[in-house]
């Protein structure tokens, strides 16, 4: 997933775009550089972006990408990122995991919903009728 900004193409901000290019060149960071038709507008592209100044940065300059706050002015990061994560289970759990893989390993997305649906709604009732008052 990559993340885009703008610029507005004026003598101040092409300054701007130097410098953000070389701190992305510091950090050896390659982003693409490219203008529209008209050339009034300066777009960067890649898979994060620096911006060493968060004074440079406006709202309507953010095409793709989330805005972070980070050590050295503001990072655009796409929006989706995530982190891998390394979770250890118990052997209980694993085989639990493994049955439940098996259970459902040649069902469609649908048919697994609907099943935990009409499970759940089941159990509800089944609750239901168990803390009923008795006449």
């Amino acid at each position: 997933m990559k993340v885009k900004i703008k610029l507005e193409n004026t003598t101040s901000n092409q300054e701007i775009a130097r410098q953000i290019r070389d701190a992305n060149e510091r950090e050896h960071n390659p982003v693409s550089i490219s203008f529209n038709e008209t050339l009034s507008e300066i777009y960067f592209e890649g898979e994060y972006i620096s911006i060493p100044e968060a004074d440079w940065f406006s709202d309507d300059m953010l095409l793709e990408g989330q805005v972070k706050q980070c050590e050295a002015g503001l990072e655009i990061q796409p929006k989706d990122k995530g982190k891998t994560v390394n979770i250890h289970f118990d052997a209980d759990l694993v085989a639990e995991l493994n049955e439940i893989k098996q259970h459902v390993r040649n069902k469609t997305q649908h048919e697994i919903v609907l099943e935990l649906f009409r499970k759940g709604l089941d159990q509800y009732n089944k609750e239901k009728d168990q803390n009923k008052p008795s006449d």
